[in-house]
């Protein structure tokens, strides 16, 4: 009994590890900033869209708008494309969602692991 709560113990404390890990990421870090998400709600609106396109409906300074771009598109969020002297964003839409599948697997690994099941509460109280 005691072996099996040890091996559980680290169980929960890999899958915390890991959670940690995923919810502090860049990705998150990314999306943590409201101006931020009005300039990627906006690229979404656009489709492929320059700087230019982008801020004639923002409120907020082009430079800002520009570092809001360039920090979306590390974290794999916009792709960048380059033709002549501008420079297109648009949705990278495979790599976000599969970031966000991932937090969400991850989540309900700990969740298995730290939250008994509904059923198992109920079939114990018997």
């Amino acid at each position: 009994m005691a072996k099996h709560r040890v091996q559980s113990e680290k169980k929960k404390e890999s899958a915390i590890e890991t959670l940690n890990f995923v919810l502090d990421s860049k990705f998150l870090s990314a999306l943590a900033e409201p101006s931020r998400i009005e300039v990627l709600k906006q690229v979404i609106r656009s489709g492929k869209a320059d700087i230019s396109e982008l801020t004639k409906n923002l409120t907020i300074d082009r430079s800002v708008i520009s570092r809001h771009l360039s920090i979306l598109q590390e974290v794999g969020i916009l792709e960048r494309e380059k033709s002549g002297k501008h420079v297109y964003y648009e949705l990278n839409p495979r790599v976000a969602i599969q970031k966000f599948r991932n937090i969400l697997e991850h989540l309900e690994e700990l969740v298995a692991i730290c939250c008994p099941p509904i059923e198992s509460e109920q079939s114990s109280k018997k």
